[in-house]
């Protein structure tokens, strides 16, 4: 029987972080993040990266493991493989892993168990994936107040401190989205209210494709949530039944 493991994946601003809490919580579970710019150091703010004391305890996975001085960008490959060691670690541990975050790619390699070069696609484990998709009414005013709060924040001063420590401006640049524009901003190339017009814009434009994306996903293992009032309640009962069908 295959080891299960659960996805909370869904778009941004979505709700991923505080649900899979949540969850992890009720079902005894140790959090993966498959999130494309989380993995490297010093990226907090503007990646959203979860704090410590927002973890509540919870172990969390792929976090932090790639220092971006190196200017290497973290493949595929290499989140798939760190997320299957996490998974044998946690299932060791008679834990359920639970894979978090809005890198399609990242989680779709492991729920399809992507081969690399001539390697055929071959599943590893027995997959429930939850994916939050709310109407973009609700969307668009957090993303909003998310980019000013991250402003606030000091979002500025962390990329201002990342490219003192030696992360090269271009490869900030090669991120995109919040790094992209700060870059751009701190270099005085753009203002302050043609960065804040910008993000929204371009992180609306993001979201776009995330949907798209998310709409691909295989119908066999996914189930999409768009309330976010019925999160917890729909996403708990999903799992309930996951953990108790014998794949």
């Amino acid at each position: 029987m295959k080891p299960k493991v659960v996805i909370i994946s869904g778009i941004t601003a979505s709700g991923k972080t505080a649900l899979s809490i949540e969850l992890a919580k009720q079902f005894n579970a140790e959090i993966i993040s498959a999130d494309s710019r989380q993995v490297y150091r010093g990226l907090d703010i503007g990646s959203a990266k979860i704090t410590p004391t927002e973890m509540q305890g919870i172990p969390h996975h792929c976090l932090d493991i790639v220092d971006p001085t190196q200017n290497t960008l973290y493949s595929v490959g290499d989140f798939q493989r760190a997320a299957y060691a996490a998974i044998d670690q946690i299932t060791a541990r008679g834990k359920l892993p639970m894979l978090v975050g809005g890198t399609g790619l990242y989680t779709r390699s492991v729920a399809e168990g992507y081969g690399f070069g001539d390697e055929p696609n071959h599943p590893h484990y027995d997959v429930l994936q939850i994916c939050l998709i709310p109407p973009k009414n609700l969307i668009a005013p957090k993303v909003q107040q998310r980019n000013t709060e991250r402003v606030a924040q000091g979002m500025f001063d962390e990329t201002r401190t990342l490219l003192q420590a030696g992360v090269p401006s271009d490869f900030l640049y090669k991120l995109g989205l919040e790094y992209r524009l700060n870059v751009r901003y701190l270099q005085g190339e753009i203002d302050l209210p043609t960065y804040y017009d910008e993000l929204y814009h371009q992180t609306m434009q993001f979201i776009k494709r995330q949907r798209t994306w998310y709409r691909k996903e295989n119908p066999a293992y996914t189930h999409y949530l768009t309330d976010p009032a019925n999160y917890l309640s729909t996403a708990t009962q999903l799992i309930q039944q996951f953990l108790t069908t014998n794949s």
